[in-house]
């Protein structure tokens, strides 16, 4: 179903899709911010306006001396200067045409009493002049499709959006997802949100066509109400995976000290997710394999997990990790038991982990994986592989028996791999993800991705039978 753009939501577009950027702050120095954002901008496919007080050019396009010198309009302005100049520069932006502006210049609001005073002046001039604004002290905005106006690199094209209130950790989060090729559509820092906030943010990547699933690093909140109904509109469209910061006292002292937010209890903030039905990443690292999980495979019909793997050790931490997570173990048919016995060594477990000991192979892989796609008792499926270093086998061949009996089977059911053993394991790791097959190097991180993946299925299912 096609999800209707509200008019708030088209007044966000020139942040994520503009045709043409000013950047104020524009640099050769390599040692400032408005050189790493210029050098992202030319390489983006909209046109970029540099503004500096030294004429000449910038990576090799024309400087201007100020917004009112600019030969067209501009739908967005990046502000790289000193903070005591951004409030004097509003009255221009909105000359120049734009609406939006994204001012990733620190000094507001995180510094102090001097740093608000000054941070409320930037935001009085903005709504005098009409002018939204993302930040300041942030990072800034971009779109895999289009542009790149951070300071940051342009991660790989996907299909998950990021919000993040910390412009540092979302900049890191972003070096992550390239290094683990986990592809993003579109990333906002909000930084302080003197002016928009996280909810209209994610208003807007709720509406968003290119984006299935939205990743949000949230600290502190200004308006709790407000949240919670962005929060619980969006999850009911697609996937919110939230990473809560400021958890504990230490953190919450921190959280003021670091964007100028107000901190929250965690114990009401965490209600609020979940009866926002929001999915919740207990650390920075998992923040992004939930997303993977949402973005590569269907959501599941039940809790019923089933296990395969070639190690007995870790089809058991599996299990724990299974149960804990409150999943329920699949009671496999008796066809199913007997298909698999049959085709199979006697001495492999046929039981719920089924273990195809360290001789099982592609083939090995292949039967059992299409066999338990194929029964109604399993619902997800998770699949282990220590990749042996003998007998001959090839170091991705685990995984190409993996992906045959998911095609073979044809059911869309979750699966997701646990490849060890470290470097050996990784081309096979790597074949797992490239097709959209979501692989850990822990099984108790797949068991949770699953969990999260199941409970969000519940929470979506009473709106999938409204709408059917």
């Amino acid at each position: 179903m096609a999800i209707s753009r509200t008019d708030s939501t088209r007044d966000m577009d020139p942040f994520f899709s503009p045709h043409a950027v000013a950047l104020v702050g524009a640099s050769a120095d390599p040692k400032k911010l408005g050189n790493s954002i210029m050098a992202n901008l030319v390489k983006s496919s909209v046109r970029v306006y540099p503004i500096s007080r030294t004429p000449g050019r910038v990576m090799g396009v024309e400087t201007y001396s100020s917004l009112t010198q600019l030969p067209e309009t501009v739908d967005l302005v990046i502000v790289a200067v000193d903070a005591k100049n951004c409030p004097g520069l509003i009255p221009d932006i909105r000359r120049s045409g734009a609406r939006c502006a994204v001012v990733v210049s620190g000094g507001f609001s995180e510094t102090g009493s001097e740093g608000t005073r000054l941070e409320e002046s930037l935001v009085r001039a903005a709504r005098d002049s009409k002018v939204r604004l993302i930040g300041p002290n942030c990072v800034g905005v971009l779109n895999t499709r289009l542009f790149n106006g951070t300071f940051t690199i342009m991660p790989e094209r996907g299909n998950i959006a990021f919000v993040s209130q910390s412009g540092a950790l979302g900049g890191a989060s972003i070096y992550t997802t390239q290094a683990r090729r986990i592809g993003l559509s579109k990333f906002a820092s909000i930084g302080n949100a003197a002016d928009i906030e996280i909810g209209e943010v994610l208003d807007y990547f709720r509406e968003d066509a290119d984006s299935t699933v939205i990743a949000v690093y949230i600290e502190g909140i200004k308006e709790g109400r407000k949240l919670y109904e962005s929060l619980r509109n969006a999850s009911r469209e697609k996937p919110v995976v939230v990473l809560k910061g400021g958890r504990s006292e230490s953190g919450n002292t921190a959280v003021k000290s670091h964007t100028g937010s107000l901190a929250v209890s965690t114990a009401v903030f965490t209600g609020m997710l979940r009866q926002a039905g929001c999915v919740t990443a207990p650390t920075l690292d998992t923040l992004f394999e939930l997303c993977k999980i949402f973005d590569y495979q269907p959501l599941p019909k039940g809790r019923n997990v089933c296990i395969i793997t070639n190690t007995g050790g870790a089809g058991v931490l599996a299990a724990d990790a299974v149960s804990d997570l409150g999943l329920t173990m699949s009671t496999l048919s008796q066809k199913t038991r007997h298909e698999i016995s049959s085709a199979f060594s006697p001495l492999a477990s046929v039981d719920n982990p089924i273990d195809l000991l360290a001789t099982g192979a592609r083939w090995e892989y292949r039967v059992a994986t299409e066999q338990i796609l194929r029964d109604s008792s399993v619902d997800m499926l998770l699949e282990i592989c220590v990749v042996p270093t003998f007998a001959g086998m090839t170091q991705v061949e685990h995984a190409e028996g993996l992906l045959e009996g998911v095609r073979a089977a044809g059911v869309q059911k979750p699966v997701v791999g646990v490849w060890l053993a470290g470097s050996v394991g990784k081309p096979g790791k790597d074949l797992l993800e490239s097709n959209r097959i979501p692989c850990y190097d822990d099984p108790s991180l797949a068991a949770l991705c699953l969990a999260r993946a199941a409970d969000y299925a519940q929470f979506r299912r009473p709106s999938v039978r409204d709408t059917s």
